[in-house]
């Protein structure tokens, strides 16, 4: 009993102090003080995980101090609360003993902001206890309280309520459903110039059509809006993996490899480590569909050892064009590739896994019959060679010649490249370039920017008001130490 009568005191005092910043929030608008209210909810989730009867009991008593019968949500967060596991008397009278001083304000002295950070409170412990029709029901409700009371002060805690809806409906399997909801309060955040929730309902909005594979309406979403600068930089990293994702499905790997190399970089380095290794999956796929191989550090750091493994199978399959090891790779890790929604972007690796391959022969072998390559690449057709190595030619992955008579590809001779002027030219392009500079620092040392300054008629003028204002500056000084 000790335990519950402990975790009940810890959340409720979290719980209060949360209240007390909102408050103090409402009453003097300052950003920090929401926002420290907020960083509270972390720790308070992870107490209420591990003694939810606990802190259904501390919510109770916190509505029934801080909402007035008379609102909106009074008779919902009691229905769901109901629903919750439910605590032991004692435990449910410590709470309450907690929050008597509280209870005792007037309903004059009630603010809406209080009532919703209550309220998320109760969605999450929804979420995290299995309850996610109950959680769809309840953050429809909360959605609309939050629509119909049309405060800026709830700004912040709207975008949670956005979130943490789009999260329960996730959890449901019907996404669906909540985008016209998304949709309309998009919608109004834009009008309103809400950047906080315009940037969240916006991510939350292409999460949703790319969870169903929508990417036609994803792009359209994409052109249509505009990602407010004022946006923290958790939501621009999101928004800059969405971008990516869009992009590398609709064949534009540069785009997408510089806007997940964005999301890397804004992207927390000691937190939200599922994110980081997101991103890192999918920019390793672009970088290979771009021809690159990524960087080893990455597979080698500790934490994404393990969970970057599979895609270090297909780095290594593309790097030596062995089409057999990358078919390996697909078989073994087909499950892990498509719950990361990878596994259509992995496919097109096979021209790439072909070409690296058929680089590999041509440096090789000087002569080599059409079959034999074939057998080596390990292809499904062996008819297919000749239009394989006929495109590869075409696009300048090998310089070689096909002889269609003999079905033999013979490679062409390497030139010496120091026998050519291309060493000459790039010699002589970089001494051009440091004549340039060294011409460009001599004319700023001998013409000085403001030297032309003194040729003014009225620049003894200048001289004598800036000599007397420093000479003010010096007596207030002076003036100030005495």
């Amino acid at each position: 009993m000790s335990g519950g009568a402990d975790a009940v005191t810890m959340f409720s005092t979290g719980l209060k102090s949360a209240v007390a910043l909102t408050e103090r929030f409402v009453a003097v608008r300052e950003p920090r003080l929401m926002a420290q209210a907020l960083r509270l909810v972390g720790p308070l989730r992870k107490t209420a995980k591990e003694e939810p009867s606990s802190a259904v009991a501390a919510l109770v008593a916190a509505v029934d101090a801080y909402v007035p019968a008379s609102s909106a949500l009074r008779a919902p967060l009691g229905e769901v609360l109901g629903k919750l596991p439910q605590p032991t008397a004692p435990v449910t009278a410590a709470a309450a003993a907690l929050f008597t001083e509280d209870k005792k304000r007037s309903s004059a002295a009630f603010v809406p902001e209080i009532e919703i950070l209550i309220s998320v409170m109760a969605l999450l412990l929804l979420i995290d206890t299995d309850r996610a029709s109950h959680a769809t029901l309840f953050s429809r409700t909360l959605m609309e309280r939050v629509t119909g009371l049309k405060r800026r002060t709830l700004d912040p805690l709207a975008e949670r309520v956005y979130f943490y809806a789009s999260w329960s409906f996730e959890c449901a399997n019907s996404l669906a459903a909540v985008r016209s909801a998304l949709l309309a309060a998009h919608r109004a955040a834009c009008l309103h110039h809400n950047a906080v929730c315009q940037a969240t309902l916006l991510n939350l909005l292409l999460r949703n059509y790319l969870h169903y594979k929508l990417f036609d309406q994803a792009e359209k979403l994409l052109t249509k809006t505009t990602f407010p600068e004022q946006a923290s930089n958790v939501q621009l990293a999101r928004h800059l993996y969405y971008t990516g994702r869009i992009k590398a499905v609709q064949l534009e790997y540069t785009e997408a490899h510089r806007c997940l190399l964005q999301a890397q970089r804004k992207a927390p380095t000691n937190r939200a480590l599922g994110f980081r290794l997101t991103v890192h999956k999918l920019s390793c796929i672009v970088q290979l569909l771009l021809g690159e191989i990524p960087e080893r550090a990455v597979f080698r750091h500790p934490q994404s050892r393990g969970p970057l493994l599979p895609y270090l199978h297909l780095v290594q399959a593309v790097r030596l064009g062995d089409l057999a090891a990358f078919r390996a790779a697909m078989e073994t890790h087909a499950r892990v590739f498509a719950g990361d929604g990878n596994y259509t972007l992995i496919v097109r690796l096979r021209q790439n896994v072909i070409r690296a391959g058929l680089r590999n022969i041509s440096l090789a072998y000087s002569r080599i019959r059409l079959s034999d390559a074939a057998t080596k690449l390990a292809l499904d057709h062996l008819e297919d060679m000749e239009s394989i190595a006929a495109k590869a030619i075409r696009d300048g992955v090998i310089d070689a010649k096909l002889d269609h008579e003999a079905s033999v590809l013979v490679s062409n001779q390497a030139t010496d490249i120091y026998s050519t002027l291309e060493p000459k030219a790039a010699f002589h392009k970089r001494v051009v370039f440091c004549l340039n500079v060294h011409n460009d620092a001599v004319k700023a040392m001998s013409y000085p920017p403001d030297a032309h300054k003194g040729d003014l008629p009225d620049a003894e003028t200048v001289k004598e008001r800036q000599r007397e204002e420093q000479e003010l500056a010096e007596a207030l000084a002076e003036d100030d130490y005495e």
